[in-house]
């Protein structure tokens, strides 16, 4: 039997006997990446699979390190919590770690606890803390490697950071999981699942999407892609040994506001407001174009404003603002306010892309293919907080 197909028949048997499991996995796609050097990996909605790796392996040990993964994802460990430039050897870890502490399942082929002396039941991002000044780093090119660190400790944590690879912050996702886990509270169908494990997940249940924490966490990433390695600064870890970092002094933030026929003028009014708390944030200029089908006003705000006169009211086209931005690589990032009634844009280039809906209505639409395009995220505003910035 293949690998896809012992997979197969894992999941039949848990549509009967695990229901929760089930319902989580059923939120990914399964894809098959003979490109990665692992196993399996969990992100981005997907549930990677290398056979080359797992024809080895027993249905027994395939099932286990499946609901490893399964696992992972209901405690939402690739979708939240996860930093900005995290140490992502670090991260995978610290889940490893708390899915192993003895509340859940063990599992022999990933660490505990008792092997870094850690203490018990910490939690996820305690650990992370804990394995962020022993993991190396990994990520954007910056290979902290301790000299002491031997040839095998070195491809275990490049496994590790290759395993979190696609971890981000996903709130929609987040909320489906979160669904499921009501769903199994509601009918009480945990399947295997302990005790002890339940009131884990169960307690990462979270409010609905904000998007005050979407743009929150859209700012702190565009101003990391401000950070530049140099010798004039120590490196906070390891002193002069390695390369520390400074920060540009400028954010070149673009804004794509709809003006389009379909924008009430309460719409307007709130995607301004919004605008307008970017300088609270410590943005010094935003760079606005307002657009229907083309684009019809450019302008630069330096602080907030109470009135702005708009043009515009035609169709709704995406496609003139994504090239202007592509064509434009001063701007390390665009946030995109619209109601989403429009076809989906060509997107060339991987920028990032924050879409802000009118509300949860034209979110639960939009959704459908903005989360097919690259580095793009989308939040709404709720409706009853439209009036109150």
């Amino acid at each position: 039997m293949s690998v896809k197909d012992t997979i197969a028949h894992i999941i039949d048997q848990w549509f009967l006997y695990e229901p929760l499991l089930f319902n989580v996995y059923c939120t990914h796609r399964l894809v098959e990446n003979k490109e990665m050097k692992i196993p399996l990996r969990t992100g981005r909605r997907r549930i990677e699979y290398n056979p080359d790796f797992l024809e080895e392996y027993s249905e027994e040990d395939m099932e286990l390190a499946l609901k490893t993964e399964v696992t992972r994802i209901l405690l939402k460990h690739p979708y939240q919590r996860v930093p900005e430039n995290p140490n992502r050897a670090a991260l995978k870890i610290a889940s490893d770690i708390t899915i192993n502490n003895g509340h859940c399942f063990y599992n022999n082929k990933i660490h505990d606890a008792w092997y870094y002396k850690f203490s018990q039941n910490l939690s996820f991002e305690e650990y992370y803390k804990e394995l962020y000044y022993i993991c190396p780093n990994f990520g954007d090119g910056q290979d902290y490697i301790m000299p002491a660190m031997g040839e095998n400790e070195i491809w275990e944590y490049e496994a590790a950071a290759e395993a979190s690879e696609l971890w981000s912050e996903d709130e929609e996702i987040a909320d489906s999981i979160n669904q499921q886990i009501e769903k199994a509270q509601r009918t009480n169908q945990w399947g295997s699942i302990s005790g002890c494990l339940q009131e884990s997940v169960i307690a990462s249940l979270k409010i609905p999407m904000d998007y005050r924490r979407i743009l929150s966490q859209f700012r702190a990433s565009i101003i990391s892609q401000r950070r530049k390695l140099t010798r004039m600064k120590p490196n906070r870890r390891y002193g002069f040994d390695y390369m520390g970092s400074r920060i540009e002094p400028k954010t070149h933030l673009l804004v794509a506001v709809d003006v389009s026929g379909s924008i009430s003028p309460d719409d307007l009014q709130n995607f301004f407001s919004i605008i307008n708390r970017f300088f609270c944030y410590g943005v010094k200029m935003i760079h606005v174009v307002a657009f229907d089908a083309q684009i019809k006003q450019e302008f630069d705000l330096k602080k907030a404003k109470t009135q702005i006169n708009i043009i515009g009211r035609g169709g709704t086209d995406f496609q003139c603002v994504v090239d202007y931005y592509e064509e434009h690589p001063e701007y390390q990032g665009m946030i995109l306010f619209t109601d989403g009634y429009a076809p989906s844009p060509q997107i060339k280039k991987n920028k990032k892309i924050v879409w802000i809906l009118t509300g949860k209505m034209e979110y639960d639409s939009a959704i459908q293919w903005i989360k097919d395009l690259p580095d793009n995220k989308a939040t709404w505003i709720p409706l009853v907080k439209k009036a109150n910035f």
